[in-house]
């Protein structure tokens, strides 16, 4: 074209949005000579809606500050993208934007606020805000429940979306409630509803119950196979996974790029790298597909965790476009398992690229520091993060009794029952020890001695409300299961496994990585997380 308008650049915008191609979206973007609110929302939720939710989220800040007005659309995106990241901080930020302009009031901003306080686990709130909508319609009422009892109107989207939020809150007395309201309703084998259970199930650890699901639907479609495939993965039974792939390469369903991100995922936490490979290379061989930078980010786990480091950064340097924010933050991860400082410092430098107020980058550094005894650059790191006012995100804990949620934070005091639970935590340390349990002084995080060092470790909030999980419920034989908002340290995940060992009793954790099934003093991810 010997002209383009802005009108012809977001066309194009719309285009590379609509493939999820998100390196030449943001290419394209950062090519325009001029830019209109509309090419900032389609980049935004392009991106937001392939996974880049932190980039999107780095252009929202940059739209107002070219003084483009956000609007219902800008909006959304942003909310969703804080969302998939669970962070109620930034989410909390766009609120306040919200409040200020004329989007205040809107429904579909309104149900996205409720969305994004509902997944950051803030019901409450969400409740709080529908209670205020005067405006409601069917997707805002997904919230509107009574116990999760009776919802305003029941559509298969209402029952498919407070499945969801009970998958993400691993609620799963609550989820089965609903799942059980889509029989009477006769919804139970659309696709849709039938799915949005299995995803539930597998997070909630109970796989068994999702291939139950999946096993009686009528039909299937690769969203289907997808949210078993990826459950699997997701709970170690990396076999599982696999077998199911093959299962469904043999109906002849052809996958999608998020059937091939479960795949790779499961023979990441298997360890199979070789397998690994073998499924990249078929993406562009067998199925066609370009590899997306999730199978990138999937292939440098895969590689990186083993400690074939040398061949992961070959592979970011092979990449067809600029590594993105996630390859960065996975390269980064698999450095902290090999303790490779100096990657982990070169990967924190491009992740400060993309947003410097991110925490992650620093904490982890921190971490390293402090676990190599660079007491120096432990301070350095923390001077810095309070010269940029980056605030540490509290790690926390929190298991379901009885339609209550119990939360936990590191040596808490607070609990109602906390005699009994530091009395029960005592008696497990002791016991355990016996048998050949050693607390790992090496992951405090504070330079003191090392009687000070164990004590800092023996009080993390999963140890916490495991040992309220078990005075609540001594006789009862069903799994305990905790929810942690950060990653498991070392020391808690080998306490886990001997508790399970000595009380057999199952206990499933869920942190922000995968799923840990811990029976008999074995973990599901096999220590590979």
């Amino acid at each position: 074209m010997p002209t383009k308008d802005v009108f012809s650049w977001n066309v194009m915008l719309s285009a590379y949005s609509k493939m999820g191609d998100t390196g030449n979206l943001r290419a394209t973007f950062d090519k325009m000579p001029a830019r209109d609110s509309i090419s900032y929302n389609m980049t935004i939720t392009g991106l937001v809606g392939s996974g880049c939710c932190v980039s999107g989220l780095g252009l929202f800040v940059r739209m107002q500050r070219e003084g483009f007005e956000p609007t219902e659309y800008t909006y959304v995106s942003a909310l969703n993208a804080c969302s998939k990241l669970l962070d109620l901080r930034r989410g909390k930020q766009v609120h306040g934007r919200i409040v200020t302009s004329n989007c205040r009031g809107n429904v579909f901003v309104s149900s996205a606020l409720m969305d994004m306080y509902a997944k950051c686990g803030q019901v409450d709130q969400a409740r709080w805000l529908f209670d205020r909508l005067t405006n409601k319609n069917v997707q805002c009422c997904i919230v509107e429940f009574n116990d999760f009892g009776v919802l305003e109107k029941w559509t298969k989207y209402t029952i498919s979306s407070v499945v969801s939020v009970c998958a993400i809150l691993a609620s799963l007395v609550h989820g089965k409630v609903i799942h059980c309201k889509a029989i009477p309703n006769g919804i139970e084998s659309d696709l849709l509803v039938s799915s949005a259970p299995i995803d539930m199930y597998s997070k909630c650890g109970e796989t068994v119950d999702a291939r139950k699901v999946f096993q009686v639907m009528p039909i299937r479609n690769v969203v289907s196979w997808n949210a078993m495939i990826t459950g699997y993965a997701q709970n170690g039974q990396d076999q599982e996974a696999l077998e199911l792939y093959q299962n469904m390469l043999q109906e002849k369903l052809k996958p999608d790029n998020i059937t091939l991100v479960g795949v790779l995922s499961a023979c990441s936490r298997s360890g199979s790298v070789e397998l690994g490979k073998e499924y990249f290379s078929s993406i562009s061989e067998l199925h066609g597909m370009k590899p997306t930078l999730d199978h990138y980010s999937c292939m440098i786990n895969l590689l990186g965790r083993p400690g074939r480091m040398d061949e992961a950064v070959d592979l970011i340097n092979s990449l067809p476009e600029e590594p993105s924010y996630l390859i960065w933050s996975t390269h980064l991860s698999v450095a902290r398992v090999n303790g490779d400082i100096e990657r982990a410092e070169m990967a924190a430098k491009h992740l400060s690229e993309f947003d410097p107020l991110e925490t992650g980058p620093y904490i982890i550094l921190s971490n390293m520091y402090a676990s190599a005894g660079r007491w120096e650059k432990v301070a350095l790191m923390r001077s810095l993060m309070k010269d940029k006012k980056i605030r540490k995100a509290p790690a926390y804990s929190w298991m379901e009794k009885v339609h209550l949620v119990h939360k936990f934070v590191s040596d808490d005091r607070t609990h109602s029952e906390n005699e009994k639970i530091y009395r029960e935590l005592h008696r497990l340390m002791k016991e355990i020890q016996k048998d050949g349990f050693v607390p790992d002084p090496h992951l405090a995080l504070h330079d003191v001695g090392e009687d000070e060092k164990v004590k800092s470790i023996s009080y993390h909030s999963e140890k916490l409300a495991l040992a309220y999980g078990l005075i609540s419920k001594p006789q009862d034989q069903m799994p305990i299961r905790i929810l942690k908002n950060l990653r498991v340290c070392k020391d808690c995940h080998m306490f886990m496994k001997f508790v399970s060992k000595l009380l057999e009793r199952r206990i499933i954790l869920r942190d922000s990585n995968p799923f840990h099934h811990f029976v008999d003093g074995e973990c599901s991810c096999k220590d590979y997380w």
